[in-house]
């Protein structure tokens, strides 16, 4: 990366010093995408306090771009690869991300304030060319930004309005000043719900929700959901994940090759029910439990950007391959693992068991790929989670 580093670094007169990488996101049949972290220093003989040095996060995508996009980059090239880099927060898909992550703007044109104001921001999460959220918080009030691809805000805005009617207890939207933000098709602000992720309380309080509640909350989707775009389920496109999984854990290869190909083949062997209003999405992490005197309750279920016709056994194949690939990789925790076996039980009882472990197997192997960026040995565990779920799914109930 030392050639295309420079590069997308010359234009502000820095040169890399020392550099790591952070992540990668590979994305089936759409490129892959990984970001950096990168120490500069002012290049020789640009001077001046405008030149210190500096830390700074860069992107690069192997991922096509349209001509308008690409103007937003800086070409590389990497072993014969092309390339295109660009200095966080400048994503040349998300242009709303750099206001987003402004501080001044965000307190202005959010919260109100008084000129000089700054919020204080936190990336929470972020995939390259695709979303990103920011947590803002300015004096006692907290939001949060969800910065998208240009027009997909009024989607996510109609699956909002369409959960908040049914009663879910999703995230309310904020209203934004017309005129004063950019790309405003592309940024939705939400407000902060109460408690913290499921996966979390679990790992401290893992015999403290009852399944039943998970199952209740899928039941309460709104009918009107089966009038959005159906996204294909995860089990879908294991055979694309696999080859995503491959790249990041080479050395396991033939196994996750093999392992897709017996998932893909027990998944298309098993009947998936009727189409219903699905979450698309259903793990822990997009859940959210509080805890009051009358015991633990679901206070908030996010990222409802795929809310539409799916199947119930997908969303509960979502949540279970997520908790066990959860447990797998905090072994310190073995309470965890019986949290996971508990809830797949409890979901085996309302499906068809092969059709949910054979599902869960698929959720599971997509997630090595994204588990191989915190080394090895977690990616190793996560395709060894898969693998116990493909060996559940030919078991006889």
């Amino acid at each position: 990366m030392s050639g295309p580093l420079k590069a997308v670094l010359r234009p502000l007169g820095l040169v890399p010093v020392a550099w790591r990488h952070l992540r990668t996101h590979h994305r089936p049949g759409a490129g892959i995408s990984a970001l950096y972290r990168v120490q500069t220093e002012p290049r020789r003989g640009t001077g001046g306090s405008a030149a210190l040095p500096v830390e700074l996060q860069v992107g690069a995508t192997t991922a096509a771009l349209t001509p308008e996009q690409s103007l937003r980059t800086v070409r590389g090239s990497v072993d014969g690869t092309a390339v295109r880099l660009w200095v966080h927060p400048r994503d040349p898909v998300l242009p709303g991300l750099a206001w987003a992550t402004n501080p001044g703007a965000v307190a202005r044109d959010l919260f109100d304030a008084a000129p000089n104001a700054a919020a204080s921001l936190t990336l929470t999460a972020y995939r390259p060319l695709r979303r990103a959220v920011i947590r803002s918080t300015f004096e006692d009030a907290t939001a949060f930004l969800k910065v998208l691809q240009p027009g997909q805000a009024p989607g996510l805005r109609r699956r909002l309005e369409t959960a908040a009617a049914a009663g879910l207890p999703v995230p309310a939207l904020l209203d934004l000043p017309a005129g004063t933000v950019p790309e405003p098709d592309s940024i939705l602000a939400l407000g902060a719900l109460p408690g913290r992720s499921l996966h979390q309380h679990l790992n401290g309080s893992p015999a403290d929700l009852d399944p039943q509640l998970l199952l209740d909350l899928l039941a309460g989707l709104p009918t009107d959901a089966l009038t959005f775009p159906r996204r294909p389920a995860w089990a879908e496109r294991i055979v694309d994940y696999a080859a995503g999984a491959a790249v990041a854990l080479p050395q396991r290869e033939q196994r996750i090759t093999r392992s897709a190909r017996e998932i893909d083949a027990a998944v298309n062997g098993t009947d998936p029910g009727p189409l219903v209003p699905a979450h698309g999405d259903f793990h822990g992490g997009n859940i959210l439990v509080d805890v009051g005197p009358a015991g633990s309750r679901i206070s908030g279920i996010l990222d409802v950007d795929a809310l539409g016709p799916g199947r119930l056994v997908d969303d509960l194949a979502c949540f279970a391959g997520h908790l066990f690939v959860f447990a797998a990789v905090n072994p310190l925790n073995p309470a965890l693992r019986s949290s996971a076996e508990r809830f797949a039980r409890a979901f085996a009882a309302e499906t068809d068991p092969a059709a949910l472990y054979s599902r869960a197997a698929a959720v599971a192997l997509t997630l090595v790929a994204g588990a191989a960026g915190r080394g090895p040995e977690a990616a190793e565990r996560t395709l060894a989670a898969a693998e116990d779920l493909l060996h559940r799914s030919r078991e006889r109930y």
